[in-house]
């Protein structure tokens, strides 16, 4: 069981870093490449971060404390992210606005979440997880012996059901993509199949076999894309008119983005039992910024209009080294102030920590 949730920290940290290098890739086009081919390999993004979402939200509420209700659970996740996102909101206004303070500006677009195209998601996940623990109790109650497969297939229709409800009744705000749907439209059936997966707790207790299955998801993996690449969601456009193909996603992306999530899964797992020293570190240190994705997704943009325009000199380099140093910028400089916040807001709750006991033994 130890080395079954090592497999599960490990392979989705892995996973939201593949995720935030697609979004990355995303939205370098017309800067560092103009192939769409490119762009649509790198689709799977969001859809990935959200089943991500499904299965992370399953596993906290099943671990959460004994005391803690559903309610507070959501009031702490929500603050989880809600605080990380008002402060990314001050940032860009102050940043776009010719460094100037407005509160009531910063209201209306903390509100709205539009300041950036990316916040979209900010309001997509701040819903889902509102309903994560109502999910998760219909998860559980599908655990029905010999009729858990059914069941399971049942909640998954019902998912699609409400997904396509939302897209063609609801409106949530008027900003990007599934964002502007409640629950993000079909977004909220990735969200739930998310959890779904999560309670299987699948992994893999062998090396030969997670190897079998990652040449299986491969498989997998080449065909699904040789489809999108192919039909370019032709397929969906058919079926569901423009409501549904990349965001919020179509079923073409859903099984896409399954497939990179399967191979992510079974090859991770992989590696981590083949426990080689130096792929080892390869993976510590995927892993270490995987668990930074978020703010790497709130900062990227400021960081690629504001600052890396002025470095001029990497214009200069050879395209693949100007694009690493692209994609080295906008993944590390949130990390590196992550990283500076937490260093200082350690110091000065020791410093303050140090000052109260000091106080206490002078009035003693």
């Amino acid at each position: 069981m130890i080395q079954g949730k090592k497999q599960q920290i490990g392979w989705i940290n892995c996973a939201k870093f593949f995720a935030i290098l697609a979004v990355l890739v995303d939205h370098v086009k017309g800067i560092l490449y103009e192939d769409e081919t490119i762009q649509y390999i790198f689709f799977y993004s969001v859809t990935v971060f959200i089943f991500l979402a499904g299965m992370t939200a399953y596993y906290s509420l099943q671990n959460r404390k004994a005391e803690e209700t559903g309610g507070k659970w959501v009031l702490r996740r929500l603050g989880r992210i809600l605080v990380p996102y008002l402060a990314a909101v001050a940032v860009y206004q102050f940043a776009r606005t010719g460094f100037q303070l407005n509160l009531g500006a910063y209201v209306l677009w903390a509100l709205n979440f539009n300041l950036e195209g990316q916040f979209y998601y900010v309001l997509i996940y701040l819903q889902l997880i509102a309903i994560a623990p109502v999910l998760y109790l219909f998860v559980m109650n599908c655990r029905r012996g010999k009729a858990s497969f059914l069941f399971r297939i049942v909640f998954l229709v019902l998912a699609w059901m409400a997904s396509s409800f939302l897209m063609r009744h609801s409106f949530a705000l008027e900003t990007y993509g599934g964002g502007k749907y409640l629950l993000g439209g079909t977004y909220f059936f990735v969200f739930a199949a998310g959890m779904l997966a999560a309670d299987l707790h699948i992994y893999f207790r062998e090396k030969r076999t997670a190897g079998i299955a990652s040449v299986g998801a491969g498989l997998l993996l080449a065909a699904s894309m040789a489809f999108l690449l192919h039909d370019r969601f032709a397929w969906d456009e058919s079926m569901f008119g423009w409501l549904l193909r990349v965001n919020p996603p179509g079923i073409t992306l859903m099984l896409y983005s399954l497939a990179i999530i399967l191979f992510l899964f079974a090859g991770c797992s992989f590696l981590l039992l083949w426990n080689k020293k130096g792929i080892n570190r390869i993976l510590q240190f995927i892993q270490y910024i995987g668990r930074y994705t978020l703010y790497i997704f709130l900062y990227h943009t400021l960081i690629l209009d504001m600052l890396l325009p002025e470095l001029t000199f990497l214009d200069s380099l050879p395209g693949a080294v100007k694009t690493f140093s692209y994609m080295a910028v906008m993944i590390l400089l949130p990390i590196a102030g992550k990283e500076l916040y937490d260093f200082l807001k350690r110091r000065m709750r020791d410093k303050a920590g140090k000052e109260e006991r000091a106080l206490k033994e002078n009035l003693e």
